[in-house]
C-alpha cells in the first residue's frame, strides 16, 4: 500500500501534522497549532485503519526535521527487558529509556536530546533494590550511560561525576558496602557535578512530593516508592515521564536551543491503548491537567472511537469529554482546555483530542486498486486510460471485481489493499459474488503454503489484534468463537449460541463481554448484526462455513437459533424481525436456502409464511418482516434466485404464491450485500409489489409507496433495510 495513501488532509504542508509540529515534510516553518498547553492526541479507528502507517509516515517524513521517538506499546522487547531485572526495571522505565536513546540519537537541526534529569532518576532506580547484589547493581548503573550522548554539554556536565561513581562503584564490588549502594552512587553523583547540573537536578527532583526542595531526598524517594509497587510504583514512573518531558524542554530553551532548533519534538505512541500506552498517555494527561506544560507532541494510537475506557473514567465530571475531529470535516481542529471546577474530578479526556481515522474515499479506492493491479482504472470522471503489463482487462469482470473491493472493505484501507493484490489477476466468474474474491489467493505468508486473501485478512484483522483483556485460555478459542457469532443478530441470540458452542468447556466467555471486547478492539457496532462490520463478517461466515464439510457448522448454527424459537408463538414480538415467527424464518432461509433447482426447501417455507400471514398482518408490518426474513447470505450450493425471481422454475400454488415467492427472491437478491443486482431483477420489484397491491383492500396504499421506496434504493444500490454496516454501499 502506499504509505501515505488517504492522509493528504493530515499530512500536506497546511494539514494537521505539519501546522502540529510547526515544520512540513520538506522542513518548512509553519505557525504550530494551539498554545503552550498541548493536547494528546489519539489517532483512533479499529483494525486495518492506518494508525501505525501514519505514525510512520510521520517519523520518516517528519523525524528528518523535528526530534522524534517512536515506540510500540505492544511490541515484546520492552517486557522481555523487563523479565531480565523485574527488581529493577519495569515497562514505563524501559520505555522512557528507549525514547530518551531514541532523542539522543537525533542528528537533525540542534544536535542530539541529551536526558540527564531522566539519567539521575533511571541510577536511583537501578541502584534501589537492597537485596540485589552489588554487581548486578553496579551492571545496571552502567546500563544507563546510553542516556548522556558524547559530545554534549550533559556529557560533559556529569562526567566527572561519572568517573567519581564508577570508581566508587570498583571498590564497592570489591568490598561490600556498609551503605546502600543508591547512597554511594547518588552521593558522587550530586558531590562532583557542576554547579549548572546541580541546579537543574534541583529544580526537578526537589519538586518530587515530600523532598521539600532537596533533590537527593528526592531522588531516594522516588526510588523507595518504586520498590513499594502498585500506587507507589505508577507515581515514581510518572514523575520519570515528567523529566524526560524536562529534559527535552530545556534542550529547546536554552540558548544553543533556542537558536537552532525549529518546531516541536514528536513522541509516536503505537498501540498506546494498551496497559503501557495508558500509563504513558495518563502521565502527560495529568501533569498538562495540574499545569506541567511543555513542547513534546504526543501522537497515540488507540482502537476505540472514544480513545479507551480510561480517558472517561466513572464519577468524573462531563465537561471534560475529550474532543473530536475529522479530517474529512475540513479545516483544523481548534481545542483549548474549557475551564472546570475542580481539575482533580475533571476526566482525563479533557485534555485529549481524538483524531478519528479517515476512511477511503471511493476516488482513493479506484487509485489504489489501479495502482496495485497495474491500471488506472476508469476514475470518478469516467476516463479510461491504458492497461498495465499483465492486467487482465477493464471489462465487465474488472468492474465487479472493484465493486465488490469496495463492497467488502467500506473504506478500511488495509482490507483495500490486501483484496486488490490478491485480486490482481483475478477474473470474476459470470455468476461470482464477493465470496469469489475472498477465495482468490493472497501470496504465501510461510514456506508450506499459500493462503487465501480471507485468512490473511483475518489474521491481519482479528488474530494479530486480539483484545487485550482476552483472557489467556480463550486465545485460541476468540476466532472461532467470532466465527459462531457471525450469524447472531441481537445479544439474547449470541447468548444462546455461545452457551450451546461452549457448553463443554470449564472457562467460557458471554456474549455480552464479547461485545465489549470487540468495542475495546475498535470494530463497529450495528443494532441488526452482531458482527456490526459487513466486511468482518464476510470474512467469519466464510470461515464457519468452512469449517466442516458442506458448511454443516453454519447450518447447524442456524438450525440452532431456528429451533430455538420454535417454542414462542407466531405473533410473539420481536424486536428485530418484528415476530418470533419471521425471525425463526430467517434462520430456516439460511440453513436450508440453497437452491436446487426445484425450489429450496428453505424458501418454499418461507414463501408458505409469506402467503399465509399477508392477510393477517398489517400490511406495513408484512414488508418490514419480509426485508428481515431476506436479509441473509447464500453460501454453498448453486444459486437459482435470480431465476426464480424473474419467473423461472416456479413453484407450487396459484398466481398469488407465486407472486410471493418471486417477491421474496428479488428482495433475497436486492438485500445480498455480496453482489451487484442487474435491472431486469430491481424493475421486477416494483410491478411485483404493485400486483400484490391487487390483492389487498386496506393495503393498497401502502404496497404503492413502499414500492415506489423499495425500487428506488434498489435502483440505488442501496439495502432495502438499511443498517449501520451497510449504509457505505452504494
Amino acid at each position: 500500500m502506499q504509505d501515505d495513501l488517504g492522509f493528504d488532509r493530515l499530512l500536506d504542508d497546511d494539514g494537521f501534522v505539519a501546522r502540529l509540529l510547526g515544520r512540513t515534510r520538506s522542513g518548512r516553518q509553519r505557525k504550530p497549532l494551539y498554545g503552550p498547553d498541548l493536547p494528546v492526541v489519539f489517532l483512533v479507528g479499529g483494525p486495518g485503519m492506518g494508525k501505525g502507517r501514519l505514525l510512520g509516515c510521520v517519523r520518516h517524513d517528519f523525524g528528518r526535521f523535528v526530534p522524534t521517538a517512536h515506540l510500540d506499546c505492544g511490541a515484546p522487547a520492552v517486557t522481555e527487558r523487563v523479565a531480565q531485572r523485574p527488581e529493577l526495571r519495569s515497562e514505563v522505565t524501559e520505555a522512557l529509556r528507549e525514547m530518551a536513546l531514541q532523542f539522543g540519537k537525533w542528528q537533525g537541526t540542534g544536535g542530539a536530546l541529551p536526558a540527564p534529569r531522566l539519567y539521575a532518576g533511571l541510577l536511583a532506580v537501578a541502584t534501589s533494590d537492597r537485596r540485589s547484589s552489588t554487581e548486578s547493581l553496579v551492571s545496571e548503573v552502567r546500563e544507563q550511560d546510553g542516556l548522556l550522548p558524547p559530545g554534549t554539554f550533559w556529557r560533559g556536565v556529569l562526567s566527572r561525576a561519572v568517573r567519581g561513581y564508577l570508581a566508587a562503584l570498583g571498590g564497592l564490588v570489591a568490598t561490600p558496602a556498609a551503605v546502600p549502594i543508591i547512597s554511594a552512587v547518588l552521593d558522587e553523583l550530586l558531590a562532583r557535578m557542576s554547579r549548572e547540573g546541580t541546579a537543574a537536578l534541583k529544580r526537578c527532583y526537589g519538586e518530587y512530593p515530600g523532598a521539600g526542595g532537596s533533590p537527593e531526598l528526592g531522588l531516594h524517594t522516588l526510588a523507595a516508592h518504586f520498590q513499594q509497587g502498585g500506587q507507589g510504583r505508577e507515581n515514581a514512573e510518572k514523575f520519570l515521564f515528567r523529566a524526560l518531558r524536562e529534559d527535552i524542554e530545556a534542550a529547546h530553551t536554552s540558548v544553543t536551543g533556542r537558536m537552532t532548533r525549529v518546531g516541536r519534538p514528536a513522541l509516536l505512541l503505537d498501540r498506546a491503548d494498551n496497559t503501557l500506552g495508558r500509563r504513558l498517555t495518563r502521565a502527560v494527561l495529568e501533569d498538562r491537567e495540574r499545569g506541567h506544560h511543555d513542547r513534546l507532541v504526543v501522537l497515540a494510537t488507540a482502537r476505540r472511537e472514544d480513545g479507551g475506557r480510561f480517558l472517561h473514567p466513572p464519577g468524573h465530571a462531563d465537561e471534560g469529554r475529550a474532543a473530536t475531529w475529522q479530517p474529512a470535516d475540513g479545516g483544523l481542529p481548534t481545542w483549548s482546555r474549557s475551564p472546570v471546577g475542580d481539575p482533580g474530578l475533571a476526566s482525563p479526556g479533557r485534555g485529549a483530542l481524538l483524531v478519528r481515522m479517515p476512511l477511503l474515499t471511493r476516488d482513493q479506492q479506484e487509485r489504489e486498486i489501479a495502482r496495485t493491479q497495474g491500471s488506472v482504472g476508469t476514475g470518478a470522471g469516467g476516463q479510461g486510460l491504458p492497461v498495465g503489463p499483465g492486467f487482465p482487462g477493464s471489462g465487465p469482470s474488472r468492474l465487479r471485481v472493484e465493486t465488490g473491493i469496495r463492497r467488502l472493505s467500506g473504506g478500511r484501507p488495509l482490507f483495500v489493499s490486501r483484496l486488490a493484490e490478491a485480486t490482481a489477476a483475478f477474473r470474476m466468474p459470470e455468476e461470482g459474488s464477493d465470496w469469489d474474491l475472498l477465495d482468490a489467493p493472497a501470496g504465501t505468508r510461510d514456506e508450506q503454503e499459500e493462503h487465501a486473501v480471507a485468512d490473511v485478512l483475518l489474521d491481519d484483522l482479528v488474530v494479530r489484534q486480539l483484545p487485550e483483556e482476552l483472557p489467556p485460555e480463550q486465545r485460541e478459542h476468540w476466532l472461532d468463537l467470532l466465527s459462531h457469532l457471525s450469524v447472531a443478530h441481537d445479544a439474547d441470540c449470541a447468548q444462546a449460541l455461545m452457551r450451546e458452542r461452549q457448553a463443554e468447556r470449564e472457562e467460557r466467555l458471554s456474549a455480552y463481554r464479547i461485545a465489549e471486547l470487540l468495542r475495546d478492539c475498535g470494530w463497529p457496532h450495528c443494532p441488526r448484526h452482531f458482527i456490526g462490520d459487513l466486511g468482518l463478517r464476510h470474512l467469519l461466515a466464510r470461515r464457519l462455513y468452512g469449517t466442516r464439510a458442506g458448511g454443516a457448522a453454519w447450518r447447524e448454527d442456524h438450525t440452532f437459533l431456528r429451533d430455538r424459537l420454535a417454542g414462542e408463538e407466531e405473533g410473539a414480538p420481536d424486536a428485530l424481525f418484528g415476530t418470533a415467527a419471521a425471525h425463526r424464518m430467517h434462520h430456516h432461509l439460511a440453513a436450508d436456502g440453497a437452491g436446487n433447482g426445484h425450489g429450496a426447501p428453505g424458501a418454499e417455507a418461507v414463501t408458505n409464511y409469506l402467503a399465509r400471514t399477508f392477510y393477517t398482518r398489517e400490511t406495513r408490518d408484512w414488508c418490514g418482516e419480509l426485508l428481515a426474513i431476506a436479509d441473509v447470505p447464500l453460501l454453498g450450493g448453486p444459486d437459482d434466485r435470480r431465476a426464480r425471481a424473474l419467473g423461472a422454475g416456479g413453484t407450487r400454488g396459484g398466481a398469488f404464491h407465486r407472486r410471493v415467492d418471486k417477491l421474496l427472491h428479488v428482495v433475497w437478491l436486492c438485500e445480498d450485500r455480496a453482489r451487484t443486482v442487474d435491472d431486469a431483477v430491481t424493475s421486477t420489484l416494483r410491478l411485483l409489489l404493485e400486483r400484490l397491491s391487487d390483492e389487498s383492500e386496506h393495503g393498497a396504499e401502502v404496497l404503492t409507496r413502499v414500492a415506489g421506496e423499495w425500487s428506488e434504493r434498489a435502483g440505488n444500490k442501496q439495502a432495502l433495510l438499511p443498517c449501520a454496516c451497510t449504509g457505505h454501499i452504494r
